[in-house]
């Protein structure tokens, strides 16, 4: 059990601008994972591409989709600056980045854009929110096996499944995601960095809006509310949604270990990705058959450059 109440402990010693419900945690970020890449091309966007809560990011003033090469990103982080979590993304392709009016800041005029993602972590949430305008909400994972270590062989096979938040083992709520690797043994995997890869991955990210219940969440936290880092009961989650006002772009870099191929079976879950109570968790995009394995990643989550318009 682990509580948070601000940034210092003290809450009677902090302004309100340093109390967090969680551990704060600033860019840059490093982190250690094994992440598998799912690869799409889009020529419109998909429904369900965005969470509700951020429907105003469709509006083509926050930028215009380009297309381009997208991919769904599941990736099971071992060692980060908040802990170990995992994690579900779509980044569907390229958009336009609305530039402010005047400014002497590097600001890219493409780039991708993190749509929609799930993280089974609270204090992730929370910082990928605050550092880089990163949309996340919680879910929860399951596994069919361990990470590859050094000297391991992976698996056959792969199933990994995406649940919504709050649900159990048994419950009779079914994954709104769910798929099936098979990793490619049969040649041997190739160290890769992305900085020698024909694929940008930095990305640009519009403000987040607030939700309504988030500042008496916050207030329930740093008054010492106790919940877990890895509860994922919506109804204690308004805490760490956190809304920002100010553009975000930033780098994503990679430098892989081991990296292989993998064949790719995306479960076909219902219209649109709808479970038992109903809703659009996940957008169809159409994946390929074909993807990557990346075993021991050393990811990197840059500085950001902020802006206003």
């Amino acid at each position: 059990m682990s509580t948070y109440g601000t940034f210092n402990g003290n809450p009677a010693a902090s302004s309100p601008e340093e109390q967090h419900p969680v551990t704060r945690a600033k860019a840059p970020w490093k982190l250690s994972a094994e992440s598998y890449l799912l690869f799409f091309t889009l020529k419109n966007l998909p429904e369900g591409v965005y969470d509700p809560l951020q429907a105003q990011w469709a509006d083509e003033a926050l930028g215009e989709f380009k297309g381009g090469l997208g991919s769904v990103m599941i990736v099971r982080y071992l060692d980060t600056p908040v802990g170990p979590y995992d994690e579900l993304l779509v980044m569907p392709g390229n958009f336009s980045v609305p530039q402010p009016s005047s400014s002497t800041k590097n600001i890219p005029k493409k780039a991708q854009r993190v749509s929609r993602i799930y993280v089974s972590q609270r204090t992730t949430v929370y910082n990928g929110r605050l550092n880089w305008n990163i949309p996340k909400h919680l879910a929860r994972f399951t596994f069919s096996a361990p990470p590859t270590l050094t000297g391991q062989s992976p698996p056959e096979t792969l199933t990994v499944n995406v649940f919504p938040p709050g649900t159990k083992d048994g419950d009779g709520v079914g994954p709104f995601f769910s798929c099936t690797l098979q990793p490619w043994r049969w040649v041997p995997a190739i160290p890769v960095n992305t900085r020698y890869v024909p694929y940008s991955m930095a990305a640009a990210q519009p403000p987040i809006p607030e939700p309504a219940g988030h500042k008496e969440g916050l207030k329930k936290a740093i008054e010492g509310e106790m919940v877990d880092d890895y509860d994922t009961d919506p109804t204690k989650a308004d805490a760490v949604y956190v809304g920002t006002d100010l553009w975000r772009a930033f780098d994503i870099s990679a430098s892989v270990k081991r990296a292989r191929g993998c064949w790719v079976d995306v479960k076909e879950l219902g219209a649109k990705g709808e479970v038992n109570e109903g809703g659009s968790w996940f957008p169809e995009v159409g994946t390929w058959r074909v993807g990557a394995w990346f075993e021991e990643v050393d990811w990197r989550m840059g500085d950001v450059v902020e802006w206003k318009l």
